[in-house]
């Protein structure tokens, strides 16, 4: 196996070591800020210069065992992960910077976040299986402090939810691995599958049984029914960026797993000849189904976008099931745009708790006039989830339908797309009365920033008298934003909360990350050629 340089390893060691540097560095809160936003655009060049000057490098980390390496490799799939988990992160740092800010347990909520980017980074570079494995172990142990970051009693069991349900997904991944040990070597990823050939045919009962346990252990991640509890329990109490990267790169990881064992490991040839291929199906079906209604029903901003989560990464994960070039581009063009779409929704509901106290749905009304960046935000990305033309997730459903309809699978060719129009509606219909509500409330509402200036009302932390923190605060009660808001009379004119000075670091990132989404939904089609490539190479069409 060649080595190709440094590069290959550095987006993973730089947040790491960065991570792991940082208690000890003892440095001020605007030390820590450009600290932790020099790391961020510092991986994010070396990520870029990896996928442009270095496709195809790979590299030992280091040997398990004579015959078993733990080693990177940048292929056109890792490339994809890497960069959006280079973009992402930069946005995410600069929110943070503005959300975390004055929390006594800043230094704690960098030190794990740097980390946690090292670990995605080196998921998306994992060159076989057990390297994949490895650091999915190594994801859990890093988001689950992040999690629990607030420290009260509801972050703690939000924690211990995810912990629970992550150490039950690995599990079923260990077990399936260890069934597969005998079936072949642990040999690198690749296109085709590295067993293809090597594991017995389609009737194999082990062999069936071991991939299923791989798929549900990676889909406990993804959120897949009957996985999916901790999403709506971990979300809710979680700062808005780390929620953000739960749904946004955290589940995708999950999705990243499923599709290294279809399409690098087992081959798109084993699974079409497998029974098991159709129970996957109806499962995927139910969870869309199942996470859209959840969603219609929620009150709550962020248990509301997390069953959409559940919901929307079923649509992924249906595009792979379908082992068919426009399936397998619209699954992946559904992990880009459903990413920058819930990126874009976390970050604009911790904007929202921040500085007008929204927490339900209910309280959105006429919040828009006050906070039209962010509303504007978030009605562009709702708008993509629910597949409205031009924007990205009506392409990416266009493709999955498209692969559906051309897809040998029986009754499911035509029931997938009907499941997926009628989740398109509820998602329509759960996420785009609260952007009307917010822009158009009706008669006797006041909605101008003004009107509160006139009336005298400060900021929501100042008429409370307590300070607004970002993590101690964070989702599952800001102090003076979140739930001590509403039990004060920090009110404007109509009856509205007040609204805060907007905080740059908290708005920029959401003005710039949407314009990145309608950027690449309008010209798709550099994208659309990369993914036939890919898929050309997957499956041999």
């Amino acid at each position: 196996m060649s080595n190709s340089g440094p590069l290959l390893f550095l987006p993973v060691l730089t947040p790491l070591a960065a991570g792991l540097l940082l208690p000890w560095l003892r440095l001020t809160g605007a030390g820590k800020r450009i600290y932790t936003a020099g790391t961020a655009l510092i991986n994010a060049g070396l990520i870029l210069l990896l996928i442009w000057g270095r496709p195809g490098s790979e590299g030992v980390l280091f040997w398990l065992a004579e015959d078993l390496p733990v080693f990177l490799r940048l292929d056109p799939l890792a490339a994809i992960y890497l960069a959006l988990t280079a973009v992402f992160w930069v946005g995410l740092t600069f929110f943070s910077h503005g959300y975390i800010a004055a929390d006594e347990r800043e230094t704690r909520y960098y030190a794990f976040f740097l980390g946690l980017a090292g670990v995605l980074a080196g998921l998306g570079l994992a060159g076989n299986i057990v390297t994949f494995y490895l650091f999915f172990e190594w994801l859990t142990f890093m988001a689950f402090p992040l999690i629990c970051h607030n420290g009260d009693s509801e972050a703690i069991n939000g924690g211990m939810t995810f912990l629970i349900y992550s150490v039950l997904g690995a599990g079923m991944v260990l077990v399936g691995l260890v069934l597969l040990w005998g079936e072949g070597p642990i040999a690198a990823f690749a296109p085709g599958g590295a067993w293809a050939g090597q594991i017995p045919s389609a009737g194999g009962g082990r062999t069936t049984a071991a991939l299923l346990l791989l798929l549900f252990g990676f889909g406990c991640k993804a959120g897949m029914y009957p996985l999916h509890a901790w999403l709506p329990v971990a979300h809710p109490v979680a700062p808005a960026p780390v929620s953000a990267v739960l749904s946004a790169l955290l589940t995708k990881a999950g999705a990243l797993g499923m599709i290294r064992v279809l399409y690098y490991l087992a081959g798109p040839a084993y699974w079409r000849a497998a029974w098991a291929r159709y129970l996957w199906l109806t499962v995927i079906l139910a969870t869309i189904f199942l996470g859209s209604m959840l969603a219609f029903r929620e009150p709550l901003l962020k248990k509301r976008l997390a069953y959409s989560s559940v919901s929307q990464i079923a649509y992924l994960l249906f595009g792979l099931a379908l082992l068919e070039p426009a399936g397998f581009a619209g699954a992946i063009l559904q992990l880009i745009f459903h990413g920058l779409a819930k990126l874009i929704l976390f970050l604009c509901v911790g904007v929202l708790i921040r500085q007008a106290g929204c927490r339900e749905v209910g309280e959105l009304k006429g919040v828009g006039r006050r906070m039209p960046a962010v509303m504007g935000c978030f009605a562009l990305a709702a708008l993509s989830l629910a597949g409205v033309p031009p924007l990205g997730g009506f392409i990416s459903k266009w493709y999955l339908i498209k692969g559906a309809l051309a897809a040998d699978i029986g009754i499911f060719s035509w029931l997938g797309p009907v499941v997926l129009l009628i989740s398109a509606l509820l998602t329509a219909g759960y996420l785009l009365p609260p952007v009307i509500s917010a822009f158009f409330p009706g008669a006797g509402v006041g909605g101008t920033r003004e009107s509160f200036d006139v009336a005298g009302v400060t900021g929501v932390g100042e008429a409370s008298g307590v300070a607004e923190t970002g993590g101690a605060g964070g989702d599952a009660g800001v102090a003076g934003a979140g739930e001590a808001g509403e039990g004060t009379a920090v009110a404007g004119a109509g009856g509205q909360r007040a609204t805060p000075a907007s905080d740059w670091r908290l708005t920029a990132p959401l003005v710039v990350l949407t314009a990145l989404s309608l950027l690449l939904a309008l010209s798709p089609g550099w994208l659309l050629d990369y993914l036939a490539a890919l898929s050309a190479a997957l499956l041999g069409d």
